[in-house]
């Protein structure tokens, strides 16, 4: 029995996504129950696998096939399966036994268009055998365990193909055209994750929980759950291994759409210390034994490989040069003599003015000659100035410097590793650099961070009086560049609840409050001439069937499918919001009619397109929209009279047959 770690979908969502034709939904075959109980035993016997080898005259063939073949050169045929465990080596039998297994009794079929089972079965064998390699690395216990959790984590996805109300092959070839993550439009398009759905049917089998809990979370975000360490292991394992599968060019398809790698990984597996070459190469010995059997077209050339694995977690693990914060020093500071620096930071929620008065604040404060704020420049490793006060007007442009982060850099890396305020005075090549450009010979640099993570650094000199700074004022502008940095925070949450407060709940568009503003600003700015303005109206055709012949929740997925649809397919300048209940509305700046109309076309053409995906996930209703567009031109009053020329063309493709783009005259 589950308990309440491993989240499943219902059985009445399961019936949304599938058809549920049981006889093709492939079942859990008893010889592969057993395989896995074996591999997944480490204490498991040669005697034990040979008994169970020799019960499956298929898997018997199979392994006497691959030790008489010319791949290892034995001077004699070797007939008895015992032989060839003993020749080939136990854990190379359990792994050969287990994929000839699960690909000949689930994966196996011909080969199709788009989703291609052989390119597949290449993937999950990929990300098995990093599994296992990284298990090893981390010191996971069970690295059989972790094999056979890599070679099944994705197996939801031959469910979608074998009985997925929407086409998989359908699905690919969509997917293709966009560029967001596969798993999110796999959620949208196909009503369900592979992820959701693997687990689901790893429950229905029976299979243990370690495993099925590494095929529900490889993609989803599990900090909140009670997970022991080992489990929370084994799912970082598979996801790293996943991830590092798709970089490497083998991925479950052929398209290149790595994954993002949850923030939990980095918190189980240190990357830093993972030996990335030992890992490529047992991969590369682990799928070349396999690739002639298969067929695979297997990528070489090492040092590139490795190039690029180092990319890509550096892209999925941006705070990674940063340490997490150690208990601070303390010392007595006397609070009323820096009040003003202090309180000024919360005066204000409009971060670029929080810092000018902080900068001001700390200067009457402590009377240095110069003050300035450096952000991390993530993607040049880089320290630059974004902000300053020049007390005694050296006429520098501050903004012009760089400091690079690396080995060199000393205290610039202490300060932001430590989170302390460091005393900087050409201790290191790195920082006589620094401070030559700032044209000084010592500065001090303090963080300011929110949740824990350094988000800049306070900097300041003497450029001109000379004057000695003295070690003891770091620790109360430590305690200022506390508040400065409480201060951004609250600022961006501030930021954030009035964005949030300005979106659609449900699609993530803007809300009607958040359009009627913006549209009363691109009005403007058409009577004034600077700009050509359209609005196009957009309306569900019979969404009121999807809820009540599917459930609202139905509704609710389709109404996110349009949302996703306008978003791709609109301008980062269009304006796109949900205008109420199944109506939205996309505000078309620089635009005229004519390109209006093309725009709406297109929408209308691409949710037509999505609607025969559908259709099996929707029988009986076709998905289609119908769009009214209008123009501002001089004879148009106002917005709501522009709203109003939009709703009546919409009304008339609605009247006229439905499925339609209407545009009328401004009369």
């Amino acid at each position: 029995m589950m308990n309440d770690k491993l989240i499943l979908p219902l059985e009445s969502d399961i019936e949304q996504v599938l058809k549920l034709d049981v006889k093709e939904v492939p079942s859990f075959h008893p010889v592969m129950a057993k395989l896995l109980e074996i591999c997944s035993d480490e204490d498991a016997s040669t005697q034990d696998l040979s008994k169970l080898v020799e019960t499956d005259p298929g898997i018997s063939a199979k392994v006497l096939g691959i030790v008489n073949s010319a791949l290892y050169g034995l001077r004699r045929n070797i007939t008895a399966v015992s032989e060839a465990v003993i020749y080939l080596g136990f854990d190379e039998v359990k792994r050969l036994c287990l994929g000839v297994t699960v690909f000949e009794k689930m994966f196996k079929s011909k080969k199709k268009k788009q989703f291609d089972r052989i390119f597949f079965w290449r993937h999950c064998l990929c990300v098995a055998t990093l599994s296992k390699a990284i298990a090893e690395e981390t010191r996971y216990p069970k690295p059989g365990e972790a094999y056979v959790s890599g070679l099944l984590h994705d197996f939801g996805k031959i469910i979608f193909d074998l009985q997925g109300r929407v086409n998989y092959d359908d699905f690919i070839t969509n997917v293709t055209k966009s560029t967001g993550q596969m798993i999110t439009e796999e959620r949208e398009l196909m009503g369900m994750g592979h992820d959701d759905l693997g687990a689901y049917y790893s429950s229905l089998w029976h299979l243990p929980e370690s495993l099925a809990l590494a095929i529900k979370y490889h993609h989803q975000r599990y900090e909140h759950l009670d997970l022991s360490k080992e489990e929370a292991l084994l799912i970082s394992i598979v996801s790293l291994a996943n991830f590092l599968s798709w970089t490497q060019g083998m991925g479950s398809v052929d398209i290149i759409r790595p994954p993002i790698l949850q923030p939990e990984v980095e918190k189980n597996i240190n990357l830093s210390k993972i030996d990335l070459i030992k890992i490529i190469t047992h991969m590369d010995r682990e799928m070349k034994n396999t690739s002639e059997f298969y067929n695979f077209v297997f990528p070489s050339s090492n040092q590139f490989r490795e190039n690029l694995l180092r990319a890509n977690l550096k892209l999925c693990s941006i705070n990674t040069i940063y340490y997490h914060l150690e208990e601070q020093q303390t010392k007595t500071v006397d609070v009323s003599q820096i009040k003003e620096s202090i309180s000024t930071p919360h005066r204000s929620l409009n971060p670029k003015e929080i810092i000018t008065s902080t900068l001001k604040a700390i200067y009457k404060d402590f009377k240095f000659d110069r003050l300035y704020v450096m952000k991390v420049v993530k993607n040049l490793r880089s320290l630059k100035v974004i902000e300053s006060l020049d007390a005694v007007d050296t006429r520098m442009d501050l903004k012009s410097i760089e400091i690079p982060i690396n080995k060199t850099a000393g205290g610039f890396v202490h300060c932001l590793r430590n989170q302390e305020p460091v005393m900087v005075r050409g201790r290191t090549s790195g920082e006589k650099k620094a401070l030559e450009q700032f044209k000084i010979k010592e500065m001090v640099i303090v963080p300011f961070y929110s949740n824990n993570k350094v988000i800049g650094i306070l900097g300041m000199d003497n450029i001109a009086s000379k004057k000695t700074i003295v070690p003891d004022v770091l620790f109360s502008i430590a305690i200022v560049a506390n508040e400065l940095g409480m201060a951004l925070e609250n600022a961006g949450a501030y930021n954030e609840a009035k964005a949030v407060s300005l979106k659609d709940g449900l699609t993530g568009l803007l809300n009607r409050v958040a359009i009627d503003e913006l549209l009363s600003k691109s009005f403007r700015k058409a009577v004034g001439g600077e700009n050509d303005l359209s609005l196009v109206m957009i309306d569900v055709d019979y969404f009121k069937k999807f809820n009540d012949k599917f459930g609202h929740q139905a509704g609710d997925n389709v109404l996110k499918l349009i949302a996703t649809t306008l978003k791709k397919l609109s301008r980062p300048f269009d304006y796109v919001g949900r205008y109420g209940g199944e109506e939205f509305i996309v505000i078309l700046n620089n635009t005229d009619l004519p390109k209006a109309i093309v725009y709406a076309e297109r929408i209308r053409k691409e949710i037509e397109h999505l609607g025969r995906l559908l259709v099996n996930r929707f029988p009986g209703l076709s998905l289609t929209v119908s769009a009214g567009v209008s123009e501002y031109q001089k004879n148009v009053k106002n917005r709501d009279n522009l709203i109003a020329i939009a709703d009546k063309a919409l009304y008339r493709a609605k009247e006229t047959g439905r499925n339609r783009v209407v545009s009328i005259g401004n009369s």
